[in-house]
């Protein structure tokens, strides 16, 4: 039987069983690609420090009928780019075959890379299977929906746009394909979680999203009861306490929701589940007793976009919500005991220095009014391409890369544009660094099963809230030992 080997890239921030989640996008190719009769097996770098040795060992075992490599915009195109080339050097007919958001946004650009024989765009369960059933009759796949490559004399040959997927048990992965504790962590509320998905898109219109142009504002979801079947059996399969649901909008549908906590209730499940959700939808849609009904089923964490704190920023960025409607959710979310993790974003084009102040007062205003309040850092703004924003930052000077390997300096950890100047450029990589202690209760979750990093978090944390509150992010000799500490990880 032939194999098809899937690569999970290193994405810069890997610490096991703390940051590394299931690697999702290669293992739920895992069923359609042992239907189709294919052995997937799964090399993810985050957590096998020998991985070159592990994928060289694979590729010599013989009967690889392809090497799929999953990336998104950022450092995954470094890591990925460097198994692609060890799989060239021991095989030089095998096929390189990549998937994920960053080709999906730049399928042309990829397939012209040397180290790139074809891209599986959107969704790959479908096209992957389809296109490795081609290339194993020794058909061209030029009409594989889904398929882009270049073709002998550089132009791209590309099928056409692939229909969605169904859901129903596509979100539900073949679980022996990787080594389940190797991703537990502790990040919703410091329980032992799993990462699942239940549904794909996201319906609004946030002009720097990836989403509006990765799933054309699309949103599907598995039905209720499956949701729940799916969360009850790995519950009681891996000893989980928490559940931590990486949809891009778990909340979109209110009735969805309200039948998975009617499920969740009827199966006995006690269990904690973290979503994402919007902040107008918590401020308009439901009422404390709705809220308190799903603490009472499990959801205890919620995920909220509230990205800057002003409402001109918000206008800026098209998010379709106010300040006002993100403290009233807080607010309920307190009333309702709900923990709500709040994400920010910084370094967008037309933020102003006020703007950045106000977005900084906002995060320590919810985290002093609402004691189960969290914050994520502040992340840095990334030109995602095929994105509104992304336009408008190559109208300010922004140069987008002409290669593939050029991707893979763009992320959310530091600061590549040329609206920021250079004396605030790292002022800002400072803040967002050090803003993932700013709540003094996140970092101190995920080390849950360390007490020393745990108490250190903690302690950092009051440190960071009073630059926050005076915005000193200018000198900051101590963060040169989460350098250390990252470097010590393999973080780097």
């Amino acid at each position: 039987m032939l194999k098809v080997i899937l690569v999970y890239t290193k994405t810069g921030w890997d610490v096991k069983n703390v940051t590394t989640l299931l690697p999702l996008s290669v293992l739920y190719l895992g069923k359609p690609l042992r239907r189709a009769g294919y052995t997937p097996i799964i090399i993810d770098q985050r957590i096998d420090p020998h991985w070159e040795r592990s994928l060289r060992q694979r590729i010599r075992e013989g009967d690889v009928a392809a090497v799929g490599i999953s990336a998104m915009t950022g450092l995954q195109i470094k890591w990925g780019l460097a198994a692609a080339a060890i799989a060239r050097q021991e095989a030089a007919d095998i096929p390189l075959v990549w998937g994920g958001v960053h080709p999906t946004l730049l399928p042309d650009q990829t397939a012209r890379h040397p180290l790139v024989d074809y891209v599986v765009w959107r969704e790959g369960e479908k096209a992957l299977v389809d296109l490795l059933d081609a290339l194993k009759d020794t058909r061209q796949p030029a009409g594989v929906p889904g398929v882009a490559y270049a073709s002998a004399n550089g132009d791209i040959v590309r099928g056409p746009d692939p229909d969605f997927i169904d859901l129903g048990d596509a979100l539900i992965p073949d679980y022996d394909l990787v080594n389940v504790p190797d991703y537990v962590t502790t990040q919703t509320l410091g329980h032992r979680d799993l990462a699942i998905m239940t549904s794909r898109g996201c319906p609004h219109r946030c002009i720097y999203c990836y989403n509006t142009a990765y799933g054309n504002r699309h949103w599907r979801a598995q039905p209720a009861e499956a949701v729940a079947e799916h969360i009850e059996r790995i519950v009681k399969s891996f000893g989980l306490d928490a559940i931590l649901v990486k949809d891009d909008n778990f909340f979109a549908s209110r009735s969805r929701v309200i039948s998975i906590a009617e499920q969740i209730r009827r199966r006995g499940l006690k269990v904690t589940i973290r979503g994402e959700c919007r902040a107008d939808y918590i401020a308009d849609q439901y009422d404390i007793d709705l809220l308190r009904d799903l603490y009472d089923a499990g959801f205890r964490e919620l995920t909220i976009g509230a990205e800057v704190g002003t409402d001109e920023a918000l206008k800026q960025l098209q998010k379709d919500l106010s300040v006002q409607q993100i403290r009233e959710a807080s607010n309920k979310l307190r009333q309702a005991k709900i923990a709500a993790k709040f994400t920010f974003l910084c370094g967008f084009p037309g933020e102003t220095d006020d703007s950045l102040a106000k977005t900084l007062d906002l995060m320590l205003e919810l985290i002093r009014d609402n004691p189960f309040a969290r914050v994520t850092p502040i992340h840095l703004y990334a030109p995602f391409p095929g994105t509104e924003m992304f336009d408008r930052a190559v109208k300010l000077g922004f140069s987008p890369p002409a290669k593939l390997q050029d991707w893979s300096g763009i992320d959310f950890h530091s600061v590549n544009t040329p609206w920021i100047d250079p004396a605030n450029r790292r002022r800002l990589e400072r803040m967002s660094v050090s803003t993932y202690f700013l709540d003094g209760r996140t970092m101190p979750e995920y080390f849950a099963a360390s007490p020393v990093m745990k108490n250190l978090s903690r302690i950092y944390g009051a440190v960071v809230r009073w630059r926050a509150r005076f915005k000193n992010f200018r000198f900051m000799p101590e963060l040169w030992l989460v350098e250390q500490y990252k470097k010590l990880k393999s973080m780097a």
